[in-house]
């Protein structure tokens, strides 16, 4: 295939420029960014909810897809492709979004729980509480990812098992079984 000038590039179609981008002209990559930036922007800005944090997924994707261009099967359309990776690098966000989230929530929410059902004591027994909540808060902060979403999922955040479920994609017994998992590497040890 003859090297096309930087104006025959834009003139190619999607996978053409895929091919030319895999014998290092890097030229046609740009014109494929210039082409798919401003969609891939708005579907990640409706995926995410911030204009930063899209333009950063849109980055990332590209940087993924020029990476991994020897991976592309040109049995599918280059958009469909380019808008799987911009959907994991969505999803990717998310997962971060959503650890943070319970990770900051956790301290509160079990606080908030103990005091409901906590009976005014001295200032010496409520000192204690504290420090022992403070102690569970970093053990739960400190499981594995996998034990400790469902958890906090299902015995703070008050969801069935199978609410927990869909939100981990796993089945409600896996999350049972993390659960349960996780509350034995929470129990208090025999000193």
């Amino acid at each position: 295939m003859p090297r096309p000038n930087k104006t025959d590039f834009t003139k190619q179609d999607d996978r053409t420029l895929v091919t030319f981008a895999l014998n290092h002209e890097d030229f046609a990559f740009t014109v494929l960014m210039r082409r798919f930036k401003l969609p891939l922007f708005k579907f990640a800005l409706r995926h995410v909810g911030d204009a930063d944090d899209a333009e950063d997924i849109v980055q990332e994707t590209f940087v993924a897809a020029h990476r991994n261009l020897f991976r592309y099967n040109p049995k599918y359309e280059v958009s469909t492709w380019l808008y799987r990776i911009a959907l994991n690098k969505c999803r990717d966000l998310g997962r971060k979004r959503k650890a943070a989230y319970f990770i900051n929530r956790i301290n509160p929410m079990i606080e908030q729980r103990v005091a409901q059902f906590a009976e005014p004591n001295t200032p010496e027994s409520n000192l204690l509480d504290k420090t022992e909540l403070q102690a569970l808060a970093k053990q739960v902060s400190e499981l594995p990812a996998k034990l400790r979403e469902p958890l906090i999922l299902c015995a703070i955040d008050d969801m069935s098992h199978k609410q927990a479920a869909k939100v981990l994609n796993i089945s409600p017994k896996a999350v049972e079984t993390r659960i349960y998992r996780a509350r034995k590497l929470l129990e208090p040890r025999a000193s």
